[in-house]
């Protein structure tokens, strides 16, 4: 960004030095010609001048919106990255909980919270570890960028797929493993 905003400075810098030198040749040729003799030229000099600094404003203009739209994306991201942490924090601290519940009382109960834990804080981990994933893809995305800028995969957000299985089915899973524990507990 400010590689592109010291350009436009330096062409607008630049594009002044042009109009001083136009209105310092153009009172040196009013004080030896005739009146009017160059008024015409100073205008298209002008015009031309005052065109091309509107062009450098609109660009400069463009350029700031681009960064601006970037930063509040980069900010989005790293808000949700944010979260994320504190999610992943409170689930480590829940397993820990459990963890310790368990060294000390082995009761069935405490059993299946500390798997729970462990399973919400698998879960989380398995969560911030996609989000990453997609951080990763979106970065390498853009720097694939086709030459005119646009992405090709612009309209498909970045995907990553686990083969975890899905939430339902580990609840199954240690849904059928309790029952099968209270059946054996019975027999």
């Amino acid at each position: 960004m400010k590689d592109d905003l010291n350009a436009s400075e330096k062409r607008l810098i630049a594009a002044f030095d042009r109009l001083d030198r136009s209105i310092d040749r153009a009172a040196a040729n009013r004080d030896q010609a005739v009146p009017g003799d160059g008024d015409d030229a100073l205008r298209d000099e002008n015009s031309r001048l005052s065109a091309e600094l509107a062009a450098l404003h609109e660009r400069q203009s463009e350029l700031l919106a681009s960064y601006e739209t970037r930063l509040a994306e980069t900010n989005d991201r790293l808000s949700a990255a944010s979260d994320e942490a504190a999610r992943l924090s409170a689930a480590n601290e829940a397993l820990t909980e459990a963890n310790r519940s368990l060294m000390g009382d082995v009761s069935e109960d405490s059993r299946y919270e500390a798997l729970e834990a462990e399973i919400a804080a698998l879960r989380a981990s398995r969560d911030a570890e996609i989000g990453q994933m997609g951080d990763i893809v979106d970065a390498l995305d853009r720097m694939l960028a086709q030459p005119g800028g646009s992405v090709k995969s612009a309209a498909m957000p970045a995907m990553v797929e686990s083969p975890v299985a899905s939430d339902q089915a580990l609840d199954d899973t240690l849904a059928e493993g309790s029952l099968a524990d209270s059946e054996q507990e019975r027999g």
